[in-house]
């Protein structure tokens, strides 16, 4: 099940990628859910089920109403017992879905996640938006997931509340009070897309993060999984807070507190002298202020503390 939005030119691959597929093709079938596309997504979609060998159907939202509905309206569309997840912005491995499937041949799993790791033919050079799973992460991101359909059943699907960030947990989590039981199967690889999209996109993405405050509302048992000492979601945000206000202190106060910096300095502070590394430095301690600040609105909204 692929949910897509605008991103008509990476489709040829992706169905390419589950073409070869180590399994039978005719033992699956594709769905793809165009959530509202205005480009020439419907085009290329109509093309590639007109020549692909694969099994594949293509169902429609109406307008754009987030990854969680597109999903929804993937899965509900087949009655298959096991659905797989993954993303338009992904390559999976010809492996995958024979890996992925293997753990669930034992009917106690009803959840197994597989390793993603950044597309190894795109270099990183540095704030490329991508992903990276090599373990269970207690996320149950859907770039690769695989769910019995019972399970999504009963947990009723994906959140269409949280348009986007976040909405893959809230299944994951529930399913997880409920007993059930995830896997993590690291044959199962995905490559996720390496892109670098810019400063207004790193502004939304640490906005976004107010809906870890939502997210914990619902399911406070995330404090002791997820975060750090109950609340920061990193250790580096605690050490940034720290640094404030060793700065508030000991630019006012008492001199000495401005060594309550140091913890997060000796954890963003470039490793070389070299102009990229210093402008890195300078993003990273932007970016951290803004998650937090993202979360620290969050967190006011659901009276829920989360930075």
């Amino acid at each position: 099940m692929i949910p897509t939005f605008e991103r008509a030119a990476r489709l040829p691959a992706l169905v390419a990628a589950l073409e070869a597929q180590s399994i039978p093709l005719g033992d699956f079938e594709v769905i793809v859910a165009d959530d509202g596309s205005r480009d020439e997504t419907q085009a290329v979609l109509a093309d590639l089920a007109a020549r692909t060998r694969l099994a594949l159907r293509v169902v429609r939202n109406a307008t754009n109403s987030g990854p969680g509905r597109a999903r929804n309206l993937a899965w509900r569309s087949s009655d298959a017992p096991i659905i797989a997840f993954t993303d338009d912005d992904c390559l999976p491995n010809p492996g995958w879905l024979e890996a992925g499937l293997g753990f669930l041949e034992d009917t106690s799993v009803g959840i197994v996640q597989g390793r993603t790791l950044p597309d190894p033919s795109v270099p990183d050079k540095g704030w490329a938006k991508t992903v990276r799973i090599v373990g269970f992460s207690k996320k149950y991101e859907t770039c690769n997931i695989f769910y019995r359909r019972a399970v999504l059943e009963e947990v009723g699907g994906f959140d269409e509340e949280i348009i986007f960030f976040g909405e893959d947990v809230v299944p994951g989590w529930k399913a997880r009070r409920l007993g059930i039981t995830a896997e993590f199967a690291t044959e199962a690889l995905v490559y996720h897309a390496v892109t670098y999209p810019g400063l207004r996109y790193w502004w939304r993405f640490a906005s976004i993060h107010a809906n870890w405050a939502t997210l914990v509302r619902r399911f406070p048992e995330m404090r002791r999984d997820l975060l750090w000492a109950n609340a920061f979601l990193a250790r580096r945000h605690a050490a940034l807070l720290l640094g404030v206000v060793g700065a508030v202190v000991g630019g006012t106060v008492w001199l000495p507190a401005l060594l309550l910096a140091v913890p997060y300095l000796i954890l963003v502070a470039p490793r070389r002298f070299r102009r990229r590394d210093f402008i890195s430095f300078f993003a990273s301690i932007a970016f951290d202020a803004a998650v937090i600040g993202g979360m620290l609105r969050g967190s006011l909204r659901e009276r829920a503390l989360v930075l």
